[in-house]
């Protein structure tokens, strides 16, 4: 029988919004994030780091589960403000149908770019607990973190090359 799953981390993302006008990324990489102070898109995929209005929809995303992510699920959470004066914030009207009368929106939001210093932006993180991780989850969050660590590198050539 299906349930609604409670998601602690999306309670704790909306208190620590205080009603502002914020968005929310789920994730598996937060202390990479925070390290690179940069929300890499996707690649592969389309070149756009997606957000969401709704913290449910960002802890459900946080706890989906990747062999090479570090073992906890977070949610970030962004000033929308902030964002938009550094980047064009698209809303995607886009929703999943799950049958012909069921769907689910996710209100996302998009940016079709790198977000690069995102403490600017940050109103605050919440995590859950971390999990066990096996050896060769390890060593392929090692091979993702040397990626972005490839990723960051050319981005600030780049950035450089601009100035």
């Amino acid at each position: 029988m299906p349930r609604h799953l409670k998601y602690t981390e999306a309670g704790v993302a909306r208190h620590k919004a205080m009603d502002r006008d914020a968005l929310y990324h789920g994730t598996r990489y937060a202390e990479l994030i925070l390290k690179t102070g940069v929300l890499f898109y996707s690649d592969p995929g389309q070149p756009k780091v997606s957000f969401t209005r709704s913290p449910e929809v960002a802890a459900y995303f946080a706890l989906l589960e990747r062999d090479d992510d570090e073992g906890r699920g977070s949610v970030f959470i962004f000033d929308r403000q902030s964002l938009e004066r550094r980047y064009k914030v698209e809303a995607n009207p886009e929703v999943d149908w799950h049958t012909k009368t069921l769907f689910h929106d996710e209100a996302e939001e998009e940016i079709w770019a790198n977000v690069i210093d995102i403490g600017n932006h940050l109103i605050g993180l919440v995590s859950g607990p971390t999990g066990c991780r096996s050896h060769k989850h390890k060593t392929l969050n090692r091979e993702y973190r040397a990626r972005i660590e490839a990723r960051l590198r050319l981005l600030e050539r780049q950035m450089t090359f601009r100035r």
